[in-house]
């Protein structure tokens, strides 16, 4: 009885040793651990750029609609506006901002001096409702950057662009989010007062 237990614990420490030595597997199970950790590096090398381009897109989207709005004459037409809304389609290309995205084009003037400083007019475009962050038109604007306040008889152009940003490879780390960009820039002919008819 002692001799087979004694046997079996023998043939027991045996097999142990043979598979601590057993090399057979290992890479199987090293690729298993560096799997994930490699799609998403992968993963990462593609919607990083991807999110940065679409980022510096809204950008130029942004100061080039407050530029071209700058750049007309009072009154300014909703033809023109229609014209700046399609140009700020052909910024964003390939990304589609009417669709995933909106474009808020805001005047804030100040015709009386002081505390008068109002939202005259208000134009956009794009499928995606937000609220500005500007304010609404006919009211006082939310907050405007230090120095920029309008003076009498002076008016503040700003240029919002919203872009819902969906990645192509969706995680539970990262789903997407409203990319937001504004844009400030002061009329080059004459103050555009009159709202676009």
């Amino acid at each position: 009885m002692t001799g087979k237990r004694s046997m079996r614990s023998w043939l027991q420490a045996l097999r142990l040793r043979r598979f601590g030595k057993d090399e057979r597997g290992v890479a199987a199970i090293e690729f298993a651990l560096v799997l994930p950790i490699m799609v998403l590096l992968l993963l990462g090398c593609f919607e990083v750029p991807r999110f940065v381009l679409i980022y510096q897109k809204i950008a130029r989207t942004s100061s080039g609609v407050a530029d071209l709005v700058a750049q007309a004459d009072d009154p300014i037409t909703s033809d023109q506006m229609t014209d700046v809304f399609s140009a700020s389609k052909m910024m964003m290309q390939p990304y589609d901002v009417a669709a995933n995205g909106e474009v808020i084009v805001s005047s804030i003037n100040n015709p009386t001096g002081g505390t008068g400083v109002k939202i005259t007019w208000q134009v956009r475009n794009g499928t995606v409702t937000t609220a500005s962050k500007i304010g609404v038109q006919g009211a006082t604007p939310a907050t405007l950057p230090a120095g920029l306040t309008p003076a009498l008889d002076e008016e503040l152009l700003i240029a919002e662009v919203y872009f819902n940003y969906v990645p192509v490879f969706k995680t539970y780390i990262f789903q997407g989010s409203q990319l937001y960009l504004v844009s400030y820039t002061r009329p080059r002919n004459h103050n555009l007062i009159t709202p676009p008819a």
